[in-house]
């Protein structure tokens, strides 16, 4: 849920800077995603599936692939959910009642 709530609050800010600075909100919204990424945990299972694929199926190895992978596909998951929740509710042209 921590990633859910930072990157809505990076895209809420970049929407505003946006905003005040004329620029478009990618500009500051993917630039404030980016370091947020699981690049350890992809890179675990990155390297779990070669091994897999070089030494043959292990269990230890399957569970570290598949835990891995869960974890930063749940996190990019959330990521862009969070990202782009602030520009649909901002940009929404009908009234939200």
């Amino acid at each position: 849920m921590g990633h859910l709530s930072r990157s809505h609050a990076g895209g809420s800010i970049g929407i505003q800077w946006s905003r005040w600075y004329l620029a478009h909100p990618k500009i500051f919204t993917v630039a404030a995603v980016i370091p947020m990424f699981p690049g350890i945990s992809a890179y675990t299972a990155m390297i779990s599936a070669v091994k897999i694929s070089h030494f043959g199926y292990t269990e230890e190895l399957m569970i570290t692939l598949l835990s891995n992978f869960l974890k930063a596909s749940s996190i990019v998951g959330a990521l862009s959910i969070g990202l782009s929740i602030p520009g649909l509710w901002l940009y929404r042209k009908r009234p939200r009642v």
